[in-house]
């Protein structure tokens, strides 16, 4: 049941983003909160997954990345006393019955928005290539949909294989919310027998040993509710959680349930741990260790795994040990670097593992003295103003799009920017606030424009189709105009040269638009032609050509 101080968690955190993102409806800045909070969407890919608004079908939002649909359903109740609700079981019906239409092609274009048309199409393009994954996202602050309507709604949309659910209430959101806060966890181990090493070097010391099952998952148990991981406990940890469909997480739970569980410690390769300290009686039989402070940084599908594997047979579980590393420091910089490392044994290429880099802080406090709140982690500067705060993912994004000539990359695999291209993009020999902040600076007319022509979609507005275009090709645009400055010999510091330049590129990007069209005819979206690497090159040759 809703409780008062979690609806005003999220209550609060609604009524800013209605403020801060000049929202007409708390609906719809619980929308960008869900967004935001479950699948890390940033704000200009908020604005293009939006399709609520009239003619939406029971769908709030999709967001589409490869094979991977995305589909958000949301509702909000604005005052404590209706969260006590469940999600209303009609507007799981109308879901059902736009998406039976959209995979059996009688959905037709009257029958919907602008913004949610686009992504049928998208749909369509996508399934007339290979299969697709739908995962489909139940929001709300009151409580989840009764079970029957569970049923009800997953027996209707089983018959199309590929599909997921996941279903999140007011806790559930207030929870994620919080996961982004640090607070610190403490807990107490129990080393097996006598087989544990000790080793130290100045000011680091660490402890390898063998524990139970059973106190790992103790460790990890939620405190105020024993049916919930402690999510507390993996903040240091940059992998996501992949879930018990994943092949190497059911092995290990087979392997934990299996009547020869004592091979565990043989077939997996235990945890790591680092904490603030970690106090024991050495030269001692089965010694119980304080940790204080503590993180998991490397092994966290196996406990997760293990943690399940346990609420189905504690029995079997209790009686399986593994191999725990334990390292003891407060020094940040040592705890940052060993779980960057522990987790670089199979690349890990997210925001979170750049977050404390150098050049992060470095280009943190360069951006300030240009008056701009650079935050290198999601919502670090969340209460400054929010066109004062400049997320690094997407000036990343802007980076790569405008510098490195890659707008469908930055568009379509944004991972890579912390990945693969991270080195060029924040390159500690050239890379500076000025020279990342020039890109933002064109590109946030074009976000303005491109959030104008979504709500037009959203609002059954009539959007001609060479303006439609843009919202989805932003940051093609904007690498077009440097192509053109190039080309031209412009200045794009000037004003009036800007402004050329954006004109200029809207219509060359519009030649190809229209040429791609003619040549693919159903198949073409705007959403795929702007995802696919081939486009940059199209054209980057176009603007060449064009005298």
């Amino acid at each position: 049941m809703p409780n008062l101080a979690s609806y005003s968690v999220l209550n609060a955190r609604v009524n800013k983003y209605k403020s801060d993102y000049s929202l007409d409806k708390l609906g719809s800045a619980f929308e960008w909160v869900c967004l935001e909070t479950i699948v890390s969407l940033n704000s200009t890919e908020i604005d293009e997954a939006l399709v609520d608004d009239g003619g939406d079908g029971g769908i709030d939002a999709i967001h589409i990345i490869d094979t991977n649909v995305h589909v958000f359903t949301c509702t909000y109740a604005e005052t404590f006393e209706n969260a006590s609700r469940n999600f209303p079981q009609n507007k799981l019906d109308n879901l059902v019955v736009t998406i039976q239409k959209i995979f059996s092609k009688d959905l037709k274009q009257t029958d919907v928005n602008s913004a949610l048309w686009d992504k049928v199409k998208d749909i369509w393009s996508l399934l007339s290539v290979g299969t697709a994954t739908l995962h489909f996202y139940i929001c709300s602050n009151k409580n989840k949909p009764t079970q029957q309507a569970v049923q009800r709604f997953e027996g209707s949309l089983k018959p199309y294989h590929f599909v997921q659910f996941k279903y999140f209430d007011l806790e559930d959101i207030v929870a994620a919310i919080l996961r982004e806060q640090h607070h610190p966890v403490n807990g107490v181990v129990t080393f097996i027998g006598r087989n544990h090493f000790e080793k130290s070097d100045g000011p680091l010391k660490a402890v390898v040993a063998t524990i139970s099952a059973k106190d790992l998952v103790d460790l990890i148990t939620d405190p105020n509710n024993n049916d919930l991981i402690n999510e507390h406990i993996f903040n240091d940890n940059v992998r996501i959680d992949l879930g018990l469909k994943n092949p190497i997480n059911k092995g290990i739970k087979e392997s934990a349930l299996s009547e020869k569980n004592y091979e565990f410690w043989y077939l997996n390769n235990g945890i790591m741990l680092v904490c603030d300290r970690c106090d024991y009686v050495p030269y001692t039989a089965s010694p119980k260790a304080t940790l204080t402070n503590v993180q998991i940084v490397n092994g966290g599908q196996t406990s997760r795994t293990l943690f399940h594997a346990y609420k189905e047979d504690s029995a079997r579980v209790s009686i399986a040990d593994l191999l725990v590393r334990i390292v003891e420091t407060k020094d940040r910089s040592i705890s940052e670097r060993i779980s960057e490392t522990a987790n670089r044994q199979t690349p890990v290429k997210t925001r979170d593992l750049h977050a404390n880099d150098w050049i992060q802080r470095k280009l943190e406090q360069d951006f300030l003295s240009l008056g701009y709140f650079y935050e290198r982690k999601k919502n670090q500067h969340s209460d400054k103003p929010t066109d004062k705060r400049l997320d690094a993912e997407l000036i990343a994004q802007l980076s790569l799009a405008y510098y490195s000539n890659m707008p469908s990359e930055a568009r379509n695999s944004k991972s890579i920017v912390f990945g693969d291209e991270y080195s060029t993009i924040f390159n500690e020999d050239s890379v500076t606030a000025s020279r990342l902040l020039f890109p933002y600076l064109l590109y946030k007319p074009l976000e303005i424009q491109k959030r104008a022509i979504q709500s037009k979609k959203r609002r059954r507005i009539p959007v001609p189709e060479k303006e439609a275009f843009m919202s989805l090709a932003t940051f093609h645009i904007l690498n077009t105009m440097k192509l053109v400055a190039e080309h031209e010999n412009f200045d794009l510091s000037d004003d009036s040269k800007r402004t050329e330049a954006f004109e200029i590129s809207v219509e060359l990007v519009w030649d190809v638009v229209q040429s791609e069209m003619a040549k693919r005819g159903d198949l073409y979206t705007h959403d795929r032609f702007f995802k696919e690497k081939s486009t940059n090159k199209l054209i980057s040759d176009h603007v060449k050509h064009n005298d």
